[in-house]
Formats: structure tokens, sequence, C-alpha cells
């Protein structure tokens, strides 16, 4: 198993004499130096003297293989990884100790390095197992390119030569794998053995152009998103600011909330970076290098309290009473970054939109039926042989919608005998005309007027009881259960009309709708069918259900016709003239048998419209003191 433990290796020495009698150290490439910093394990090193050698002593001899040559010459074997001392004794009674260290090679990585900037070096720490990073760079990018070089080489497998350990972007994947990656490191909490193992990297590279304060890089933001009304205040944990521990207090307003999600997003980029580094742990800990993650936080937007200043918590957000973690624009303290920002912007534009709903139920038979005899002229059409015809696209009014998509909905004949056009003064025109004909009847009319983001629920109808039965043995009510006890209850089952209305407004005051009618109701007919293919009575009711749900982008104040829900009735009769045991009198010239069906459709109108506050620093009236004026009016006349 490949382990990445290495000791420092640096000569130095001291001569108990006046002088140093060593000459020069050659070391593996053959290249003559006076002084080295590191002997590279399993390679020679030759030290040459001035003076014979008397003897030797190691103070740890697995670490080096040390043999004399001519006297005056050491031919140094590094063996181990590790540091030791060598005493040298020469013929004149003199002696001189030496400090040596024996590391992994680091050539490849120092190329790198000098790749990067020629002013990094890469030295071994003299007091625990870690390479530390030092020089002089101008900017902080070049910092953390030569700490990703480090750390990629250093903690790259060679088992997993096929997979990359260079990315393209420094700050995506930092930890990603690291722990398959890592052989030989053993667990993080294995004991002494396997944390010695362990390799650190000390970043200690000196920027000379500091970077940006967090608190100027936030406030560029701001003015590139145009929300100029928003201010920051840095608060310091401590006496000296911080970026890492100091907190940032966003103020002020924006227009509305999507001009607040976009900045706060935006801002919540900044923190990316430190955001991956606390959620794997620290890069320096040795004992977090096999990945292990810390407390994770949240990464993006959270809300702390809400409009009225409760606080938002597990348990409150648990009711569902309100969805102001979507619609943040409602919050008076949001969270971002993990709690690094703090938000309290008010948001000047919170729409209301207030959702008009018109049931009606159309009865097709006698539309198709009905032959009206009339003509109403309106806009964007023309009289032409005593109908009314289409004047051209091109020529018609712009905004003005048609009633052809309800009349085509309802199924009805109307298209050859009345056309209406005019937004909602055609719909309410044409429902009218058809209850004075009995063919439709209105059902309910409500509005509701919510904030935009959030739903709304209409419902029309009510509720059937439904008897339930449990046993604890899981068996009927009709059977009897290991512990002989049944118990039975009610449930109540809505019926009718319900729908749901989510409504969302964007900043060109276009009205997006969320709709999801159902229509439920009890099936007499249904409900004798499972009856007869069970062989067993039901003692509750079947339903008939119909539903849909769709999306649709509306303007302020255009209606929304939903039709296609259609039921059937089917009835059928047989009459006869009895005779006197009951039977028909003349057969089948004394019965009569009609059948009939019904279909009956149910039209849903939903109008949205934008309630907004007044504004209230507008003046009524152009005069300051218009009492004043009509109390002087008032007495001038006598009255």
């Amino acid at each position: 198993m490949l382990k990445f433990t290495f000791i420092l290796l640096l000569i130095s020495f001291s001569a108990v004499g006046s002088e140093s009698h060593l000459d020069y150290i050659e070391n593996a490439n053959g290249e003559r130096v006076q002084k080295v910093s590191h002997l590279v394990k399993w390679t020679h090193t030759r030290f040459v003297f001035t003076r014979d050698i008397s003897r030797i002593a190691l103070g740890h001899e697995t670490t080096l293989d040390v043999n004399v040559v001519n006297g005056r010459e050491l031919l140094i074997l590094a063996k181990k990884l590790g540091r030791t001392s060598m005493m040298v004794w020469y013929d004149d009674k003199s002696s001189e100790t030496f400090l040596l260290g024996v590391t992994e090679d680091y050539s490849v990585l120092e190329n790198a390095l000098n790749d990067i900037h020629p002013d990094v070096q890469l030295t071994i720490a003299p007091d625990r197992h870690a390479v530390v990073l030092r020089g002089e760079v101008p900017t902080i990018n070049y910092r953390h390119a030569a700490y990703e070089a480090a750390k990629n080489y250093l903690y790259a497998s060679s088992s997993q030569a096929s997979q990359p350990v260079i990315t393209s972007n420094p700050n995506q994947g930092m930890f990603n794998s690291l722990a398959q990656r890592l052989q030989g490191l053993g667990n993080a909490n294995g004991g002494t053995s396997q944390n010695s193992s362990k390799v650190a990297i000390i970043n200690l590279i000196k920027v000379t152009q500091a970077p940006k304060p967090k608190e100027e890089r936030i406030s560029e933001v701001i003015k590139s998103m145009g929300a100029d009304k928003v201010t920051i205040k840095r608060i310091s944990v401590d006496e000296l600011s911080n970026d890492d521990s100091d907190v940032f207090l966003l103020s002020g307003s924006v227009k509305n909330q999507i001009k607040l999600v976009r900045l706060l997003n935006t801002i919540n980029k900044l923190f990316e970076p430190e955001q991956a580094l606390q959620t794997q742990g620290s890069p320096l800990d040795p004992n977090n290098l096999m990945g292990g993650a810390t407390q994770d936080k949240s990464a993006g937007i959270e809300v702390l309290a809400n409009e009225s200043g409760g606080l938002i918590n597990d348990a409150t957000s648990g009711l569902n009473l309100s969805n102001v973690s979507s619609n943040i624009a409602r919050a008076t303290l949001l969270s971002v970054a993990g709690g690094k920002v703090l938000s309290s912007i008010e948001v000047e534009d919170l729409p209301q939109v207030r959702v008009s709903v018109q049931l009606y139920e159309v009865n097709q038979r006698r539309l198709k039926q009905w032959r009206p005899d009339i003509s109403v002229l309106s806009n964007g059409y023309e009289k032409e042989a005593g109908l009314f015809g289409r004047d051209g696209m091109t020529n018609r009014e712009s905004g003005s919608a048609t009633i052809e998509n309800a009349l085509q909905l309802i199924g009805g004949q109307l298209t050859n005998n009345l056309q209406l056009s005019t937004s909602q003064f055609a719909i309410d025109m044409l429902f009218s005309l058809l209850e004075q004909e009995g063919i439709s009847r209105t059902l309910s009319r409500p509005t509701i007027t919510v904030l935009a983001g959030e739903s709304a629920v209409f419902k029309v109808g009510g509720e059937v009881p439904v008897p339930t039965s449990y046993s604890p043995s899981g068996i009927t009510s009709g059977q009897q259960g290991s512990s002989g006890s049944v118990f039975s209850g009610t449930e109540f089952k809505s019926f009718g009309v319900e729908l749901n209305v989510r409504a969302m407004v964007d900043d060109k005051d276009r009205i997006t709708l969320d709709l999801n009618p159902v229509i439920s109701l009890p099936d007499t007919t249904l409900t004798a069918e499972i009856a007869q293919s069970t062989g067993s009575s039901l003692n509750s009711s079947a339903f008939n259900t119909r539903s849909m749900q769709t999306s649709t982008r509306l303007k302020d104040g255009q209606p929304l016709i939903i039709g296609g829900l259609i039921s059937t009735d089917n009835n059928a009769s047989h009459d006869f003239v009895p005779d006197g045991n009951g039977n028909s009198m003349l057969g089948k010239l004394s019965e009569t048998t009609s059948k009939s069906e019904n279909n009956r459709e149910l039209i849903i109108v939903v109008t949205p419209n934008l309630v907004r506050e007044p504004i209230n620093t507008l003046r009524s009236w152009e005069h300051a003191n218009i009492d004043t004026q009509v109390l002087s009016y008032i007495q001038e006349q006598g009255l």
C-alpha cells in the first residue's frame, strides 16, 4: 500500500572545532553542492571531507545506510522516511554533527509550483508531517492555484491514474472522492500509526495585493443589480474586521420580490467556496483528509421571521399556514449564505390578486335545440346581410377578447347566430342570456383576494357521511377478530365543486394561474353496479369524480374559461294501462317507453385582477388648505 508519509530532510551541521571539514556533497543527480535541503528515499548521496574519518555514529540506524569510502568519503543511502542525527569524528579528534532527513521525491510538484509562479517554494515542516508552501505572489489566485496543485498531487493515488485529478474549476469538487483517492491513510480515527502517515498542506504564501473585502464585493453586486436603495453594514464579531466571522446586514428596499430573489441569490454565490470548505471540513486538518463532513449549513435563502415578526421554526413551519418560505417578500428577516448575510430588505410592491370565479352549468340538449333570433353589434365585427361577421384580425382592437372559445367549449351552435366581444362583458352577457332561456344556471360566483404566490381554495357542495370500521386484528366488521372487538366510526366525504387557484405576478404585471378544478358527486348508478358485481350491499355511496390541472398566463382582468367537464344523466320510464291482474291491458298498444339522456357541462370562468395599495403620498387636491377656503366661502355667502 502506497503511503505519502514524509519527514523533513534538512542538513544542518555544527563543528566542534573552528571550521567544518566538509568539502562538498554530491547528490543523486551528480551535482556538487555545499548543502542540500533534503535526501530522496532510495538514492545515494556522497559526503566528501578534507580530513580522514575515524568513526561515525547514527541516531537511527534504519533511516540511513552509511559506508566509509577511501577514509574521507561517506556514501549514504536513504532507506526509510524519517529523521536522524549523524556524528562524524576526524583523525584530529574534532567532530561534526549533521541533522539528516529522508523524504519522497517532490521534483514534479516543485516544477508544477514553479510553473504557477517562480517565487512559490515547497519546504518540509520540521515539527510535523506537512508540506509548507511559501513565497510571495501578486494575487490570491496564485495562492489558490498553488494549494490546488499540491493537494491534487499529494492526495492522488497511483491506482486512480485514469481519473483526472486537476479540475478546470479549482473551487469545484475540492474534496470530491478524496477517500477513494487516498490510499494507505486508513481511518481518520484509527490510531497513531495511521495518523502518522497523513500529509497536511500548510499554505503560507504571501499575497502582495490584498483581495477586496467582502463588504466591497457585496456593494458591487448591489450596484450591478440596480438596487440603489439597499445598503450594507458590517457587524464585527471581534474588534478587528474578519470576513470569515463577521456578519453583513442588508437593509433598504427593492421594487418587487423578483429583484429581491435575484439580489440575494447573487450575493449567496460569493460565499459558495467558503460554504464548501465548511461542509467538507478544514483542508489543513490531517485528520479530515478522508472527507469527513462537518455540520451542514443552509447554503441558500432561509426565512427567520415572517411579516408579523414571528420566528419561523420547525413547529410553525409544520402548520402550513402560509407560504412565506417561497414568498420571501413577506419575511422581515432572511438568512443568506448560512447566516453570514442577514437581510431586512423591504419589498415596495407586494401585490394582491382578486380572483373571481363564476360557475355555470349548461344543459347541452337544450343548447343544441336553441335557435335565438338576436343580433348584437360589438367591437371588431361588422354587419353584413343581417348577420355579424368578422372584419378581419388586422382591424380588431388590441386587447379585445372573443367569446368564440367559450361557445366552442360549451358545445353550442351560436357561432353563426351570435358573436360577442369585449372581454368580461361578452361572457357575462352570454351566460345571462342563456340563463334567461333556461339553458344554463349559475352555481356560484365567489370572489377572494389573496397575496401573490399564495393559494386560494373554492369549495361548493356538501359532505356525505361514510361509515367505517376497524379491527385491531385487521379483519372487517363482518368477521370475528381474535380480540372480539371492532371499532366503528364515521367519516365525511366531500362532494361538489372544488377549485384550487394559485396566482403569481411577474415584473410585467402578467398573472400566472395554476388551476386544479375537481368535481365529485355521489353516483347512485355506480353504487348499484358495484353492489351487483360484488354481491354485497354498500354502506356508503360511490362517487363520480372529474378533475383537471393546468397553468396559464393572463393579463390583468383577462378571464379564463374552463369547460369540458360533462356529466350525463340517463333516465328511462315504462308506463302501461293495467288490467285486473296488473298486466298491460292491450299489450304493447297500451304501453309507453321513454328514454332520455341529459348532458350537463360545467363552465368555470376565472378572472384575476391585480389589487395594489393606494399611494398615500399623492395629494387629492392641488391646493394645500382646501378646508380653509371652503369655510371662508361659506362665511362670505352667509350660509
